[in-house]
């Protein structure tokens, strides 16, 4: 295999976020581009392995573009802060030169803290922590260049998030969590997207991936807003085994509708920048790391961000 080709299959396409909303209670998942099944790797039929560990500490209120305190305002609660570890799970295998499908599971592990500010007994701290299962998706692929006259490599994805996370969750003293921090929507979604990537100088590769995430059918009277990802990236061959990575990935969300949403508090507009590196352990398994910086939030409403991400895993080709 080419090194183009190998380090495209370290850049890939980006991987579709699972409900990756920034929520009033900053419920969250990175989206960073790991997956290097749709490139490269199609020279052969195939499955790969992916696992992936992500750090997500949200902690910083914000309104619109700027960091602001808590209100304090009786009757209400303030959030503080939440603590998401994911652990992602992907199975991707190529059917041939033109077809593939993957399968993502997601576990959440999850701590979620707030202030109910009770206008007699001032303010009430309340914690939720919990580890479940995530929405999976199933998806599809289809390469446009099944002939490879090209060294550009351009296809679609599509395919569902399926509503098998938990929207039950409550913490020990018996009170629901948000719906917006539950492990899963409780919605079934379209996904859609299209990709493209190419060589770049020697050595390097590069790639752009848009996308589209629509609910479909909703489950207690929660609707997740619609988001929009356009993600671009390039990958370089510091040595024979290491590459450094870069990308930049938008991330445009849509509020929450129903009575079970807080629709002023949900969706917003995110830059964020996300360097990082990976390691050829062997010419069958790859080892990655990234951290995500943020240049741009501008959020509806209040609610917590994170300063910074990061994400790590390591991909497998069988």
């Amino acid at each position: 295999m080419s090194a183009n080709r190998t380090i495209l299959m370290l850049c890939g396409v980006v991987l579709l976020p699972i409900g990756a909303a920034n929520a009033s209670c900053g419920a969250a998942f990175c989206t960073l581009n790991s997956d290097w099944g749709i490139q490269g790797t199609w020279e052969h039929s195939g499955t790969r392995l992916d696992l992936r560990y992500e750090w997500v500490r949200q902690d910083q209120l914000r309104a619109g573009t700027a960091k602001v305190p808590a209100a304090g305002i009786a009757e209400t609660h303030d959030e503080v802060k939440t603590f998401n570890r994911n652990t992602i799970v992907t199975l991707d295998h190529s059917l041939g030169p033109d077809w593939g499908l993957t399968l993502r599971v997601p576990v959440v592990a999850r701590k979620h803290e707030h202030i109910y500010n009770d206008p007699i007994n001032g303010a009430q701290p309340e914690t939720w922590k919990f580890s479940a299962l995530g929405d999976m998706q199933l998806l599809g692929m289809y390469r446009l260049d099944p002939g490879y006259t090209s060294p550009a490599s351009a296809g679609l994805r599509f395919g569902v998030k399926l509503p098998t996370g938990s929207i039950a969750q409550r913490n020990a003293d018996g009170e629901p969590a948000e719906r917006s921090l539950q492990p899963g929507s409780g919605s079934t979604d379209l996904v859609a997207g299209a990709f493209y990537g190419a060589p770049g100088a020697p050595g390097g590769n590069w790639f752009s991936q848009i996308q589209w995430q629509h609910a479909v059918a909703i489950r207690d009277n929660y609707r997740p807003g619609d988001t929009v990802s356009l993600d671009s990236g390039y990958a370089h061959a510091l040595t024979a085994s290491l590459q450094g990575l870069l990308q930049l990935n938008l991330h445009w969300k849509d509020h929450d509708r129903g009575s079970n949403a807080e629709p002023a508090d949900s969706g917003g507009e995110y830059a964020h920048i996300s360097p990082g590196l990976a390691f050829a352990v062997s010419k069958d398994m790859r080892l990655y790391g990234f951290v995500q910086i943020p240049v741009y939030q501008s959020v509806n409403g209040t609610q917590l961000t994170a300063d910074w991400t990061a994400a790590a895993g390591v991909n497998v080709r069988f």
